[in-house]
């Protein structure tokens, strides 16, 4: 059990390749398998590091009643923890892990070399935002009804193509809802974008499916409001794909995060 006061929190995470760090920080009901499609892509240029968060995949449980700004300092130190003392790294964060990432990145300040977002909360509780999903409690133990709860749920924000809902996904998504053990809202409901953004000094990349419903009220509010903090970020919209983008639109993601990162990394 990890809680607030755990000074150097041990977690999971699946690592491969070799060259400069680079970690990745999953979304919420999620683990390392959020990067299933992305990982040997990366491995190719970095030692690729998908944590599994505190509470979720293999990691340790939390403190269920720890806060959101209790959650996100843990997260440091277990980041601090899974690399060699002052090591530089590469992050990239989805969702739920990039509201994480930011704060990482305005943590450990120039030990990060570059920071990818994609989905990104952190902009405060999305008022008025009706995301259409069904409550797994009610498949009631049915395997074969969880399992279409899942495609749906699946379908309904974070993917566009029916034909990325496949077996893997499902299995995937299914899983991580099973072992999920805090819940993320107490970071990706917190205003915390603005702060940390204006504190990191690497180069920042978002990039969002353009059929994402969680950007809310949009996507240009929510470039807006990081373009604020950081003029020079760059941007990238991917057609067609939706939140969970680096599924969705594998090799999209695939190749616009190694340009951006490579290039960092030179």
């Amino acid at each position: 059990m990890l809680t607030a006061k755990t000074e150097r929190p041990k977690v999971a995470a699946k690592q491969k390749g070799e060259g400069s760090n680079y970690v990745l920080l999953h979304g919420g009901m999620g683990s390392w398998n959020h990067w299933a499609r992305n990982i040997d892509a990366l491995a190719e240029h970095f030692r690729v590091y998908a944590v599994d968060l505190p509470g979720y995949g293999e990691s340790p449980d939390v403190d269920r009643k720890m806060s959101g700004e209790e959650y996100r300092a843990l997260v440091c130190r277990a980041v601090g923890t899974l690399l060699d003392d002052g090591a530089p790294f590469h992050l990239t964060g989805f969702s739920f892990g990039a509201a994480l990432s930011s704060g990482v990145a305005a943590h450990f300040g120039d030990r990060v070399e570059s920071l990818s977002l994609i989905g990104a909360s952190g902009f405060g509780k999305p008022e008025g935002r009706v995301v259409k999903t069904r409550s797994y409690k009610s498949a009631g133990g049915d395997q074969a009804k969880y399992r279409e709860i899942v495609r749906e749920n699946l379908l309904a924000f974070m993917l566009s193509n029916p034909d990325t809902v496949d077996d893997d996904a499902i299995a995937y998504h299914g899983g991580n809802v099973d072992r999920t053990r805090f819940d993320s809202r107490k970071v990706s409901w917190g205003d915390t974008q603005r702060h940390d953004l204006a504190k990191i000094s690497c180069p920042l990349q978002l990039i969002w499916g353009a059929n994402d419903i969680t950007a809310y009220p949009s996507i240009d509010d929510r470039v807006a409001v990081c373009r604020e903090r950081v003029p020079g970020l760059r941007i990238d919209v991917i057609p067609n794909a939706a939140h969970w983008a680096m599924y969705d639109s594998a090799e999209a993601v695939n190749r616009l995060l190694l340009d951006f990162h490579v290039g960092s990394a030179d």
